[in-house]
């Protein structure tokens, strides 16, 4: 497994834990996040894990399972595609989604850019 590949895998890791202290680690300084909605582009690292602490405050997670990762080694980079299924409670609904996360990891490893995209789901 490539250290982008490992990084990626800390990073659910930790999300799953709540471990906001190593979600920050797998971040460059300067990441650039673009949302779901393809919205205004969420930068820096407090920025984007502060995304994971509202959704921690808000959601319960009921499963999370990666289903494919791919990794491209572009010019010193990696583009990493993960493909997830995920099921979370958000107030009395329960939703289950499947997704597609496209991360740029540089050679330290850090991300520095991440795009979340939904494929599906209720």
């Amino acid at each position: 497994m490539s250290p982008a590949e490992n990084l990626i895998r800390s990073l659910n890791d930790a999300w799953l834990a709540d471990d906001f202290d190593a979600i920050a680690a797998c971040y460059h300084a300067d990441v650039i996040l673009l949302p779901p909605d393809a919205g205004v582009p969420i930068i820096g690292r407090d920025a984007v894990v502060s995304t994971y602490r509202e959704f921690s405050n808000q959601a319960r997670l009921e499963g999370f399972q990666v289903t494919e990762l791919l990794t491209y080694p572009v010019d010193g980079l990696s583009a990493i595609h993960m493909r997830f299924d995920v099921e979370y409670q958000l107030d009395e609904a329960v939703y289950q989604e499947s997704g597609l996360d496209v991360y740029w990891v540089n050679a330290t490893p850090l991300i520095i850019w991440r795009h979340q995209m939904t494929l599906g789901g209720n």
